[in-house]
């Protein structure tokens, strides 16, 4: 992953920067994964799975505890033994110290939980930023593409509005028809929603921009070359089983139940450990009481029955394994479907980019000469008018399939786990 992040920023320049430099796709990534806020809940929840595993490994280390009490009374043993009754402040305090020598496997289990735990966490973060990473291209994407479909919209309407009125004035002369002219109107009026449109899109894009990186979208740089891809759905499919991090969870959600297992049959072994205890007592049975001891030994504890409870709690851990390994076989079966999806959507974006980009030259130049045969009136303006409308339905399809061409490739790299170099 920090491949990815390095390979994204831009390499140091010795030239000086222009103060209103254009914002470009690496950067949009960087400030989206500053920004996103489940990228925070992410790395949170790896920290907390850290600490539950150093919080399982220190089960291993000695632990002393301390127990004291003090108080205030008085004692009336009734004359027994010639005491006679008095005030007392009792005071106790005892220190133990104690440290597992064997539990059975219960402590190693519970590591193994927590560590597989604390790996799915990281790989939770890991799918996260691979997620935010797709997001920021897309969204980067619509962006500029939204930018330019209004710009084209605005040159149209311009044009549109001058042809309209240039209609008017011929129809009032008796140059063309009322049906010419309305015709006109109708062309500028689509044109009209056609911007609205346009406009509504863009705003959207630039809302949905700052919402995620947390600036606003100001000058957008084009959008970059193609990362590196896959060569083949083989390679794209065998990287993504060695690398997606959803796939990767799956693995260790197998580990995690793994020690599940060993945990329930581990309840039914016995656990042995060492201690020392040492305490301090005054006035605790008799006025004037005192006693002082300190003892070290062995402490066991086997369970030789328990009703059943180790046998359930272990079948249930059982079913558990297999839930899981089931679940790894639905992942993987997932996993390849949507890395077949996003390598076809590549495909088929960039044969859709190239036909788009043939047809977006094909209509310029039938604009361009269907404007020419109007100068000289070989064609009426409605000739004019559209083409006018075809062109720009060129252009927007060649962008919508730029942008699809785009996130389609940092799609299926994000599936299979790769750093983009």
């Amino acid at each position: 992953m920090r491949r990815l992040i390095l390979a994204l920023l831009p390499l140091p320049c010795l030239a000086v920067a222009p103060v209103a430099a254009a914002q470009d796709l690496s950067a949009a990534i960087a400030d989206a994964l500053e920004n996103a806020p489940v990228l925070a809940e992410a790395d949170a929840g790896e920290r907390a799975a850290r600490a539950r595993l150093d919080r399982a490994r220190a089960e291993r280390n000695p632990l002393l505890r301390v127990e004291g009490s003090v108080a205030t009374g008085r004692i009336d043993n009734d004359g027994f033994f010639g005491i006679t009754a008095d005030d007392v402040r009792p005071v106790s305090v005892q220190a133990t110290t104690e440290m597992p020598l064997f539990a059975g496997g219960r402590i190693s289990s519970a590591i193994d939980q927590a560590k597989g735990g604390a790996e799915i966490a990281k790989l939770q973060a890991e799918q996260a930023r691979l997620q935010t990473i797709v997001q920021a291209v897309r969204a980067y994407a619509e962006t500029l593409t939204a930018r330019k479909l209004e710009t084209r919209f605005g040159r149209l309407v311009t044009e549109l509005t001058e042809t309209e009125r240039q209609a008017e004035l011929r129809y009032r002369v008796g140059e063309i028809p009322s049906s010419e002219l309305a015709q006109a109107r109708a062309r500028k009026a689509e044109a009209d929603a056609g911007l609205a449109s346009a406009q509504g899109r863009r705003i959207s894009a630039e809302a949905a921009y700052q919402r995620l990186t947390g600036k606003p979208a100001g000058d957008l740089a084009p959008l970059p070359d193609l990362p590196e891809t896959p060569a083949s759905l083989d390679e794209a499919l065998d990287l993504a089983r060695n690398a997606n991090p959803a796939l990767g969870q799956a693995r260790e959600a197998i580990n995690v139940a793994r020690a599940g297992v060993r945990a329930a049959e581990a309840e039914g072994l016995p656990t042995v450990g060492v201690f020392a205890e040492a305490s301090h007592v005054r006035d605790q049975f008799f006025p004037d009481y005192r006693a002082d001891s300190f003892s070290v030994g062995v402490r066991g504890r086997w369970t030789l029955w328990a009703g059943g409870r180790v046998a359930a709690q272990t079948r249930a851990a059982d079913a558990d394994l297999s839930a899981t390994e089931a679940r790894l076989r639905q992942a993987d079966q997932m996993l390849e479907g949507m890395v077949i999806d996003a390598w076809q959507g590549l495909i088929t974006a960039r044969r859709m980019a190239d036909a788009s980009l043939l047809r977006r030259d094909a209509a310029a130049e039938a604009l361009r000469g269907t404007r020419l045969e109007a100068q000289v009136g070989a064609k009426p303006t409605l000739a004019v008018l559209d083409a006018e409308r075809e062109a720009i339905e060129a252009e927007a399809a060649l962008l919508e399939a730029e942008s699809m061409r785009t996130v389609a490739a940092w799609r299926l790299n994000a599936l299979t786990g790769e750093a983009y170099p």
